[in-house]
Formats: C-alpha cells, structure tokens, sequence
C-alpha cells in the first residue's frame, strides 16, 4: 500500500514571526511561547537563540527558586539546570521580550 505524502501546514507567518508577535505583547517563557503557538518547546529553542543574536530578542535571565541566583552570564534560552550556589534544581525559566528596534 503506497504512503499517503506528508502535506506540511499551511502558515500564514513564519515561526519567527509569531514568536516576535508574542512577545510584542508580553514578556514569556518558552512554555508559554509553546501553548501559543502550539510548537514544542525544544523545536523554540534555536529561533529564540537566532532572534536574541540579532537583537529583535532579550532574554531576561532564569533565576533560582531556592536562593535567589540570577543566571545573568548564561546566553543560552535554555532553564539551567542547577544553580551554581546552592546546588539546587527548582530554576525558573527565562523569560524573552521583544525589543523593538528604532
């Protein structure tokens, strides 16, 4: 029995075009991004990390729940892991912002 063709569906935007709508509104993480758009997060990860490299994204760092540690040196949009002070897991993820640009 022959396959049916995968037909991909249609957008009218871009993906990065959503995600820079999104946040033109509001400041969210890649969860919320994700149950907007309906893409998953890992599949954000690399447009996030395009659109912060020119500049039409800001990451506002991911901070530890347990003491307060604010990730500010890390560049990647991915939540870290553990905290580099108390060594504990409970991270909150990084929120992104649309930064218009004059």
């Amino acid at each position: 029995m022959p396959q049916k063709e995968s037909i991909p569906e249609q957008r009218h935007d871009t993906l990065r075009h959503e995600i820079l709508t999104l946040l033109s509104r509001r400041q969210l993480s890649v969860a919320d991004i994700s149950g907007e758009i309906g893409k998953s997060e890992k599949e954000l990860y690399d447009h996030l990390e395009n659109l912060m490299k020119y500049k039409s994204v800001e990451m506002i760092p991911a901070r530890c729940l347990n003491c307060g540690f604010v990730f500010r040196e890390r560049s990647r949009a991915r939540k870290p892991g553990k905290c580099p002070r108390c060594k504990k897991t409970r991270i909150g993820q990084p929120l992104f912002t649309y930064t218009a640009e004059d």
